[in-house]
């Protein structure tokens, strides 16, 4: 699975970084919904406990659909490029809506966790 899912994975991540970068430019132009430290911190947890609750779902289910002989590759590299570059859509939810980039950064740091997951598990 490790060769398999290296070039999609860091496509992944590649698209994550411009997503970020999207959400980060536009949270400058539109106004921030959410204020306040309690909420911030309240769906900050939010964010980061759902993007860790994913890990072993889509680690399990990469490896079945890896493991399949029925399952084209192709549909393998893309469902692990998705799954590298989704953290990136929760931080870039995170920054639009509280227009903390830093926070958000730490959240869409998490492709990264999610690349190194896939590439270490066969």
């Amino acid at each position: 699975m490790k060769l398999t899912v290296t070039i999609p994975g860091l496509i992944g991540i590649a698209l994550a970084f411009l997503l970020y970068a999207v959400a980060s430019a536009l949270s400058t132009i539109i106004p921030i919904l959410l204020q306040g430290n309690l909420w911030l911190a309240i769906l900050f947890l939010f964010f980061l406990a759902l993007s860790f609750i994913e890990i072993p779902m889509m680690i399990f289910g990469l490896r079945q659909m890896a493991h399949s002989a029925t399952t084209p590759r192709r549909l393998v590299a893309g469902t692990f490029a998705f799954y590298a570059m989704f953290a990136a859509v929760y931080a870039s939810i995170f920054v639009l809506l509280t227009g903390q980039i830093g926070w958000g950064s730490a959240l869409a740091a998490l492709s990264f966790v999610r690349f190194a997951s896939g590439i270490a598990l066969r």
